[in-house]
C-alpha cells in the first residue's frame, strides 16, 4: 500500500497531514476495507522516508475520528465502522429541490451571462456610480472612528436586527429631506442590499399560488425573486404615465404585492403620472394590496426637486418603500432599507431577525455619521450637477451622431437612459459589434416576462467621463451605419 502512496515535500502542507488526507480517502473509496489491517508506523515510516512520530500523528487522528482501530497485540485495521462496500455511482438519484430552488435554476438558465465577455474600454452600465466622486478621505476618516470601537462598547450596545439607532433615524430624515415621506425611525428596517429587501416584503406578503404584479418591462430580479416564492407573476403594462393602473383593474383576485417604480421606472425611465400615483392607491386600498416601491435613483432629478415617492401620498398603509445608499455611496456597501406602514412594524421587526444578521454595527454608525454631517447631501448635491452634465452629452451626441436612427425614452433624471436602435442587426449581433469595438451595453431582454423590444439598451452614463461618452457614442454610430 506505501507505494501508492505519494507525499509531495515541496507542498506548504505538513506531510502527517498529507499521509491523513490520503488514507481517509483510500478508506472512504473503499481501497482499504473494513477489517484490513494496516501497515505499522515503523512500516509506513521506513517505506515513505518519513518520521515515525509524523506517521504516528496521522494514524492518532484517524483513529479519533472513527477510520481506523487499534488492536492491542494484534495491529492496526481499518475500523468495522466503514462500509465493507466501495461506494457505488450506480443509481445515483438527484439532489432533491425545493420549488424555490428550482425556480431560481430555471431563471438562472434563462439568463443571459455576460462573465466570460472581456471588460470593454467603454461601458455604459447603469449600475456603476461615479466613483471618483465619492468624497473617500471623510469616509475613510469616519468609518477608522468607529473601527477602533473597543470590544466592549460593541458588546454592550444591544442589538437591533431592525438597524442601529442612529442610522435608521438619519434615513428616516433623509427620506424626508429627499422623497418627502414622514416616518419615524422605528419604522426603518435596515438590509443588506436590496435584494434582500425585496425577498423580505416577497416572504411575508406572497405565498404559493398568490399573485404578484410586476411592470412590463421590469426588474426581473424583483419578478425571479416572487417566482421562486411560488408566486403567479401578473405582467402590468408601462406606458408615458408608467405602470397602467387600468390593467389591474381587469383582475378578478386581490393580488398580494404590486411592485413598482414609480419616481424613476426601470427601465423606461418614465415618471408615474399623479394622477396613476392616486388611482393606484385607492385601488390597493380598495383590495387591501401591498406597493412595493423601489425607489431606485430617483434623488438625480434633471429640473427641480425630485418626485415626491408614492408613500408621501399613502394615507392608508399601503405602501412600503424600498431604498438603498448603494447607489448614492458606493455598490460595495451594500446596504438598502425599508420603510414599512405603522402596523408592520412588530411583523418586519421580527422578520428581519430570520433574515440574517445585520450589518456590522460599526459600518452603520458610520454611514449615519456620514449622513448627521451633511456628507451625503453634499455628495448627491455634486453627482446631481456632473449627471445631468453628463447626461445631456449623451443626448447631444446620440442626436447629432445617430439622428433617425434612436428613440430615446427616460431622459429627464436618473444615471441611465432607455435608447432603441434601428437596424436590421439583430440585438444579438449588434452586442456581439458593440463588445469587439470596446463598448460595453445591457440590452433589455431580461427585464421581459413577454416578447422583448429588439435592439433596446439601458445606456448609463454616471462613472463615464464626457470624452468616453462621446467616443463610444462614435462607435456605436459606426456599428449602425455599416450595419
Amino acid at each position: 500500500m506505501a507505494q501508492k502512496l505519494k507525499l509531495n515535500r515541496r507542498s506548504n502542507v505538513d506531510l502527517s497531514a498529507q499521509l491523513y488526507e490520503s488514507l481517509k480517502q483510500r478508506i472512504l473509496d473503499g481501497e482499504l476495507t473494513a477489517g484490513e489491517r494496516m501497515p505499522s508506523s515503523r512500516e509506513l515510516a521506513a517505506q515513505l522516508k518519513i518520521s515515525r512520530p509524523t506517521v504516528a500523528v496521522c494514524l492518532e487522528q484517524l483513529e479519533q475520528e472513527g477510520y481506523i482501530e487499534l488492536k492491542h497485540g494484534s495491529g492496526t485495521y481499518v475500523s468495522s465502522q466503514v462500509s465493507a462496500k466501495a461506494p457505488s455511482t450506480a443509481g445515483h438519484k438527484t439532489t432533491p429541490l425545493s420549488s424555490y430552488a428550482r425556480a431560481i435554476e430555471k431563471a438562472e438558465a434563462q439568463k443571459e451571462s455576460m462573465s466570460s465577455a472581456a471588460e470593454p474600454e467603454i461601458a455604459f452600465y447603469c449600475w456603476r456610480p461615479a466613483l471618483d466622486q465619492f468624497p473617500h478621505e471623510q469616509w475613510a476618516r469616519i468609518l477608522g472612528r468607529h473601527a477602533r470601537l473597543s470590544d466592549r462598547e460593541l458588546s454592550d450596545a444591544p442589538l437591533d436586527h431592525r438597524g442601529e439607532t442612529a442610522l435608521r433615524q438619519a434615513i428616516a430624515k433623509l427620506v424626508l429631506r429627499f422623497r418627502g415621506v414622514k416616518c419615524s425611525a422605528d419604522q426603518v428596517i435596515i438590509v443588506s442590499g436590496l435584494s434582500q429587501a425585496i425577498d423580505l416584503v416577497g416572504r411575508l406578503h406572497l405565498e404559493a399560488g398568490k399573485t404578484a404584479v410586476v411592470e412590463e418591462p421590469g426588474y426581473h430580479n424583483a419578478r425571479k425573486s416572487f417566482a421562486a416564492l411560488g408566486a403567479k407573476i401578473i405582467s402590468a403594462p408601462v406606458d408615458e404615465e408608467g405602470l397602467q393602473v387600468e390593467s389591474l383593474l381587469k383582475g378578478k383576485a386581490a393580488p398580494g404585492l404590486v411592485y413598482v417604480t414609480p419616481s424613476h421606472q426601470f427601465p423606461t425611465g418614465q415618471t408615474m403620472s399623479l394622477a396613476r400615483r392616486l388611482q393606484l392607491l385607492d385601488w390597493a386600498r380598495s383590495q387591501a394590496t401591498i406597493i412595493l416601491e423601489d425607489d431606485y435613483d430617483s434623488e438625480y432629478q434633471k429640473v427641480g426637486k425630485p418626485i415626491p415617492a408614492l408613500m408621501s401620498l399613502d394615507k392608508h398603509g399601503s405602501v412600503i418603500y424600498a431604498g438603498t445608499l448603494n447607489q448614492l455611496m458606493f455598490p460595495a456597501l451594500g446596504l438598502a432599507y425599508l420603510v414599512v406602514p405603522p402596523h408592520l412594524v412588530s411583523l418586519y421587526s421580527e422578520a428581519r431577525a430570520f433574515a440574517g444578521a445585520p450589518l456590522p454595527p460599526h459600518l452603520q454608525r458610520a454611514v449615519a455619521q456620514f449622513i448627521d454631517e451633511g456628507h451625503l447631501d453634499r455628495h448627491i448635491k455634486r453627482l446631481r450637477s456632473l449627471y445631468d452634465e453628463r447626461r445631456q452629452i449623451l443626448l447631444d451626441e446620440l442626436q447629432a451622431k445617430l439622428g433617425g436612427q434612436v428613440t430615446i425614452c427616460g431622459a429627464d433624471s436618473g444615471v441611465f437612459i432607455l435608447a432603441r436602435f434601428k437596424t436590421k442587426l439583430s440585438t444579438a449581433e449588434f452586442l456581439k459589434r458593440a463588445q469587439k469595438a470596446g463598448v460595453g451595453l445591457a440590452d433589455t431582454s431580461m427585464l421581459y416576462a413577454g416578447k422583448a423590444q429588439p435592439n433596446e439598451y439601458i445606456l448609463g452614463f454616471g462613472s463615464l467621463s464626457a470624452r468616453s461618452i462621446k467616443e463610444g457614442v462614435k462607435r456605436l454610430a459606426q456599428i449602425l451605419k455599416r450595419g
